[in-house]
């Protein structure tokens, strides 16, 4: 964590852009090591304030449709989620303090770098409260309205209460706010590519904030722009990188939700560079996919890599991590 300061996010950026923004998303994420009861953890608030007719480019994530809120997590062997659609215009957020609320389903409150979020389905029958320690920040895109996007990488604890389950939990965390336009159309119809997402926690750290996170955009299974990606390696600063390049190694093929066949990432290799030196990585999942994303889906996974700089001896890194992937052409199931 960068002890000047820098590294904190100003409220403004965490309460609610709407109007002005055609939606406003709140995201937790939660992310255990192999033997946990849970391998990830992930609750969001989604609240639509565009009219109907316009399609939010949020879309792309599976949500915009409407407000909602959902809870999901995963084992090595099943996927649990628990969604509930929301009326419209509960919203409402302040800056200082903070303090983002949506009716009884959602609360953010707190003061860099301690935040708390709470989501609730109506009814109160699961609960995930989170407190977060945020470390370092990457923003993944600030153009305002048209689309913000800050996420918080951080140490946290997370409760959860659920008809069958009852979990108290300890792990790396992420915490995020989003927020976007519309468009007059949909526009996972009309791109014709695939992204995937990595966020990666390194097994052994000297801070709990050490990890990295890539996001990439590709076509028929190759990377075409490897957008960004950062990186805070054991006894390191974070740092930015180039962005991630993505090969698959092993696939298969299942039917997702909507009937269609969607690829299922089973192994593949992530690539990080800079200046400094690069960072690769083999990653091979550890829980089946949340088929809750176009065409993809959400999933834990393990993963084995290395740093290597010029005039140094490499680095061995395990850990874990959580993926995030979509497919909005079908090209990648000509890997399968």
């Amino acid at each position: 964590m960068n002890k000047s300061g820098r590294s904190a996010i100003e409220p403004r950026y965490l309460v609610p852009l709407a109007p002005g923004a055609a939606w406003d998303g709140w995201f937790a994420i939660a992310i255990f090591p192999d033997g946990s009861p849970v391998r990830w953890l992930k609750a969001h608030l989604y609240s639509r304030s565009c009219k109907q007719g316009k399609y939010p480019f949020s879309l792309v994530e599976g949500i915009g449709e409407n407000c909602e809120v959902c809870i999901l997590w995963a084992t090595s062997d099943g996927v649990e989620m628990r969604l509930s659609e929301l009326p419209q215009g509960k919203e409402s957020g302040s800056a200082s303090p903070l303090m983002v609320d949506y009716d009884e389903n959602f609360t953010l409150q707190g003061e860099w770098p301690e935040y708390k979020m709470t989501f609730a389905l109506p009814g109160g029958h699961t609960v995930a409260h989170f407190d977060f320690s945020a470390g370092w920040p990457i923003w993944w895109s600030r153009f305002g309205p048209v689309l913000q996007y800050i996420g918080q990488h951080s140490h946290v604890t997370v409760s959860l209460a659920d008809e069958d389950t009852r979990l108290d939990l300890e792990g790396f965390g992420v915490i995020e706010h989003v927020a976007g336009a519309a468009a007059p159309f949909d526009i996972t119809g009309v791109l014709p590519v695939h992204f995937h997402w990595d966020v990666i926690v390194f097994e052994d750290a000297d801070s709990r904030f050490d990890s990295a996170a890539g996001l990439s955009f590709g076509a028929l299974g190759t990377t075409l722009v490897p957008l960004k990606a950062a990186v805070q390696l054991p006894g390191r600063e974070a740092m930015g990188m180039r962005g991630l390049w993505v090969r698959y190694l092993e696939t298969s093929r299942e039917t997702g939700p909507d009937g269609k066949d969607i690829m299922i990432p089973l192994r593949w290799e992530g690539v990080m560079r800079n200046r400094r030196g690069t960072f690769r990585y083999t990653a091979r999942a550890a829980t089946p996919v949340a088929k809750v994303i176009p065409g993809g889906g959400m999933l834990g996974f393990d993963f084995e890599g290395r740093w290597t700089s010029k005039g140094s001896r490499h680095q061995i890194l395990r850990g874990y991590g959580f993926n995030e992937y979509g497919d909005f052409s079908g090209g990648l199931l000509r890997l399968t």
